[in-house]
């Protein structure tokens, strides 16, 4: 009988570079399903609790807990052991007290931050894209795989954030991508730094968008997609602070 589908298995040697994991202990991980999150950019849900947040011990362990619906990803159950986890994701895991936010940080794309208990029905989400469907209403697509309609068109922009409720999906605000507000960095050499946003540079067809970003004493150029921006004088939501 022929083959069907892709391997489940990951050598740990081939997993992204971020991964917080040791390389040679085990020789496999679990591979990442299509879904809201790229594979290069996001965790499985049995690397994350096992090695990384470290609330179960063995992966039959890890399988149990999420099979039985206790793992939540931003306020619903996850019961697949391949579900991507990834930026700005809010992960839970039944039987705790813990919320945890995945956010970058130095040599890590994601990586999991113990947030207020009370902000883990809330997360930032960057738009990505923009079109017009029927009747003329707007379609805002978001970094994590979500869609919105909206009525207010002019509103919103590429490069915005979103403040949504979880689970609902409901959107709370707006902070727009603008001179004055601060962002977070979440790609480059310069991941995890907060920063206020000097300037919006519009892009031509062979120049991508970007935006200069004040980090401390330093003014940098970055592609518009590495900067996410996440509140004017106060981040909108609790985020740790990289630092030197």
């Amino acid at each position: 009988m022929a083959r069907k589908g892709g391997s489940t298995r990951l050598k740990r040697q081939a997993a992204p570079s971020f991964y917080a994991v040791p390389r040679k202990k085990h020789p496999f991980l679990t591979t990442i399903e299509p879904g809201p999150h790229p594979a290069s950019v996001s965790y499985d849900p049995i690397t994350l609790l096992r090695d990384v947040i470290k609330v179960v011990r063995t992966k039959k362990e890890a399988e149990y807990a999420i099979k039985l619906g206790r793992l939540m990803v931003d306020g619903l159950p996850r019961r697949s052991i391949r579900f991507p986890i990834g930026l700005m994701d809010v992960v839970e895991l039944g039987g705790t007290d813990k919320a945890y936010r995945m956010l970058p940080e130095k040599g890590h794309l994601v990586s999991p931050f113990v947030i207020p208990y009370d902000e883990r029905n809330r997360k930032l989400c960057q738009v990505r894209s923009k079109v017009t469907v029927k009747r003329g209403r707007i379609q805002l697509g978001t970094h994590d795989g979500r869609t919105f309609l909206v009525e207010e068109g002019p509103k919103y922009s590429l490069g915005d954030a979103l403040l949504v409720e979880l689970p609902s999906g409901r959107i709370l605000d707006v902070v727009s991508m603008k001179k004055g507000n601060l962002g977070l960095v979440v790609k480059g050499t310069k991941l995890g730094f907060i920063g206020e946003i000097k300037e919006v540079m519009k892009g031509s067809f062979s120049v991508e968008p970007s935006v200069r970003v004040s980090l401390g004493s330093d003014e940098v150029v970055l592609p518009k997609d590495f900067v996410i921006p996440v509140g004017a004088k106060a981040p909108l939501l609790t985020l740790p602070r990289r630092v030197e």
